[in-house]
């Protein structure tokens, strides 16, 4: 599993790449295990993929939270892509670092 930040991870089995929302949830499961709950936002066919899933999950999100006219819309997309190409760039100077 791959941790993007607090609130967001990509999961990855055989055949996906699976971006989900942490729910920060803890459950127990009927055999008494602890379970953390997250959310499925989609499955994908490689990492790149997901990470722009990623970003248009976080897109939508801001522009669901608040009623906004079309200037402040376009500068909430932008700010929020140059926030997730951010994130992108750090996590791939981090790991060039290794």
């Amino acid at each position: 599993m791959i941790r993007i930040n607090d609130d967001w991870v990509i999961d990855v089995d055989e055949h996906n790449y699976i971006l989900k929302r942490d729910m920060h949830i803890e459950t127990v499961r009927k055999d008494g295990r602890q379970e953390h709950v997250y959310k499925v936002e989609g499955y994908f066919s490689s990492p790149q993929k997901a990470l722009k899933a990623f970003g248009e999950e976080i897109v939508r999100d801001r522009l669901k939270a608040a009623e906004m006219g079309l200037a402040d819309a376009v500068r909430t997309i932008q700010d929020t892509y140059e926030e997730w190409q951010r994130v992108v760039e750090e996590a791939m100077k981090g790991a060039e670092d290794e």
